[in-house]
């Protein structure tokens, strides 16, 4: 892809951003908006988008290569929690945070950033990839990720809980794919409204980011070094050196790419939010999410563009 069409997507993206920013910032919308959003881009607009790109054109394509698929993107989520672990051993973090920063640095935000802009560049291919990534994410996040952030101290507690595992976008990734599996015909007017919110999916998703960024202050997070650290390795050492794995694993250039994609998003919302529920701090986990969002804006079509001329 050029680097101007590249870059045009991206100034898309980032105004998206700015303008959610700026209207959270402007207390036009709050908190509760944002959370009430950010659940309708996910359980709505991200369900028409992952069933839409599942019943479009090129479904078969879809299907031959499931296995492949599931295979790298287990390798790129298992690949991001390895590394996690591995440069947390060298990075100087405050005890209480330490949890919260490896798994910040192991899990990237593949729903609200990696897939419309994989959509955008890629097509419905892409989506379907994103959205078979859910099953590794929620697998990783909700069985180490959990016990991480819960400590020692609370691991006698309440253990993990099979649902939580359930998410609706991975539930829609099932049904997809047993709609491709059964070819079970779905009505035109179906297919419309899944079209219709898959339209949507990309605005909105980069607003809700905005919008969530606006809860915490940009000049506290940029001041502190830790962050700066933390988001080099998530959007800049990770996906490099999963790139580079993957690479000797498929000759699929969509595929390979989209998996970078996933591995050079920054920082999941969602780590945020399990580390204020299980008692870290909500305010240190929430600015590095904000770090390495921001910073993706950059590194993402620069990898994109880096890479991509290696295949």
């Amino acid at each position: 892809m050029e680097i101007s069409v590249l870059l045009n997507k991206m100034v898309i993206f980032v105004a998206l951003m700015v303008i959610g920013y700026f209207l959270a910032r402007k207390k036009i919308i709050g908190q509760e908006f944002t959370r009430t959003m950010s659940r309708l881009v996910l359980d709505v607009f991200m369900v028409g988008t992952i069933l839409s790109s599942m019943i479009s054109t090129g479904s078969e394509r879809e299907l031959t290569n499931l296995g492949e698929i599931l295979l790298l993107t287990f390798v790129t989520t298992l690949l991001g929690y390895l590394l996690a672990v591995i440069f947390c051993r060298f990075i100087p973090v405050e005890k209480e945070n330490a949890p919260s920063y490896e798994i910040l640095m192991a899990v990237s935000n593949n729903m609200f950033i990696a897939l419309p802009i994989a959509d955008a560049l890629y097509g419905s291919y892409a989506v379907f990839i994103v959205s078979m990534s859910c099953i590794p994410f929620n697998v990783f996040l909700y069985s180490y990720g959990v016990w991480r952030l819960k400590g020692r101290e609370q691991s006698t507690g309440k253990g993990l809980r099979l649902k939580d595992m359930f998410s609706i976008p991975l539930i829609a990734t099932l049904v997809g794919i047993i709609l491709i599996v059964t070819h079970i015909p779905v009505p035109t007017a179906v297919k419309g409204v899944f079209s219709s919110l898959a339209g949507a999916t990309m605005p909105l998703s980069m607003m809700v980011i905005g919008s969530s960024l606006g809860s915490v202050s940009l000049i506290d997070a940029f001041r502190n070094p830790r962050l700066a650290i933390l988001s080099l390795a998530r959007l800049i050492v990770i996906p490099v050196l999963t790139f580079f794995v993957l690479r000797l694993l498929t000759s699929d250039a969509v595929l390979l790419m989209t998996c970078t994609i996933i591995a050079a998003a920054p920082c999941a919302v969602i780590v945020s939010v399990l580390a204020i529920q299980y008692g870290r701090d909500g305010i240190f986990s929430s600015e590095g999410v904000q770090h390495s969002t921001v910073c993706s804006m950059l590194t993402i079509p620069l990898l994109i563009k880096l890479l991509s001329a290696l295949v």
